[in-house]
């Protein structure tokens, strides 16, 4: 019964999770649209770099969350790892950190590249790297 009861929660957490990676997806689609709207209607020699730097934060936002979406759909270390890493540039770039901040988004990202080449696991059916199979 226990097991029955934890099999039919998991299903349902999973069908939610589904829905709202669907529902994330839709809502990064139709904020492409502006965004690239915003930036078209303003001459190539006119742009600011203020405009500049807000349309690479929305894009690099929308960016982070397509790998989210991926992360969700598919449960891989390296989808998390490659969220982690576009919202940590992200959050240098777009910000403009001082110099220690910045020093530490380096760092955390070098940290990021060293547990994907040292500390992810390949499974033997497909040398996918993963922490969760479903």
């Amino acid at each position: 019964m226990k097991r029955k009861l934890n099999e039919i929660i998991y299903t349902i957490s999973r069908y939610t999770e589904i829905l709202l990676s669907a529902v994330m997806l839709l809502v990064i689609v139709a904020l492409i649209i502006p965004m690239i709207h915003n930036f078209v209607t303003i001459p190539l020699l006119e742009i600011t770099s203020e405009q500049f730097t807000e349309f690479l934060g929305d894009a690099l936002t929308l960016l982070i969350g397509v790998e989210f979406v991926k992360m969700l759909a598919k449960h891989t270390a390296e989808n998390l790892l490659e969220v982690l890493m576009f919202a940590i540039a992200r959050q240098m770039v777009v910000e403009h950190l001082n110099m220690m901040e910045t020093l530490v988004g380096v760092i955390a990202i070098a940290v990021i590249f060293a547990i994907r080449k040292f500390l992810l696991l390949k499974t033997s059916e497909n040398s996918e790297k993963t922490y969760d199979r479903l």
